[in-house]
């Protein structure tokens, strides 16, 4: 396949998940969303890297995204709706973490390469992220400005570790 049907193809599957992870509160079958789109993700990405490409970003994803949630949720920073989480991060959103772990090298690389784009492009686009499920009604910014500070702060620190591993785990060429 070639790189650009790759990239959108991943992009298509990422975006797929996300829609369903974000959705799974709003739906009937709000427990199956989740699962759905993080093994579509799963088989995507499986299919077309070695685990261990993926493996360390889907970690530290997981990590970050239960911790930061957990922190900006105990914070009031940040509300969910009733929903299994781990310590206040609800586990469609821990699925989402996952799946963008999974998708970080093919869909994000560009922003993995420079610190500065790591720091503004994740903070400005998780703060977006999350700024969108609000408007959807999945989470409420409960301190305003304050909580999309606290979401962007979260990003900007995914973005520098993301990045460290980025460069620890260097892509074959």
């Amino acid at each position: 396949m070639n790189s650009r049907l790759s990239f959108l193809t991943d992009f298509i599957v990422f975006q797929l998940a996300w829609f369903a992870c974000v959705f799974a509160t709003l739906s009937p079958i709000p427990n199956i969303l989740p699962l759905l789109g993080l093994g579509l993700v799963s088989i995507r990405t499986f299919w077309v890297r070695p685990i261990g490409q993926v493996l360390p970003f889907a970690i530290a994803c997981l990590v970050l995204g239960i911790l930061g949630d957990a922190i900006l949720v105990s914070s009031n920073l940040l509300l969910f709706s009733t929903y299994p989480s781990i310590a206040g991060a609800p586990l469609w959103m821990v699925a989402l973490w996952l799946n963008f772990g999974l998708m970080l090298r093919p869909l994000f690389t560009w922003f993995l390469e420079h610190y500065l784009r790591s720091i503004i492009g994740f903070s400005l686009g998780g703060g977006v992220a999350y700024y969108s499920g609000e408007k959807l009604g999945v989470l409420i910014f409960s301190s305003g400005f304050e909580s999309w500070i606290g979401v962007s702060l979260e990003w900007a620190i995914a973005g520098m570790v993301l990045r460290y591993l980025h460069l620890k785990f260097p892509l074959p060429e």
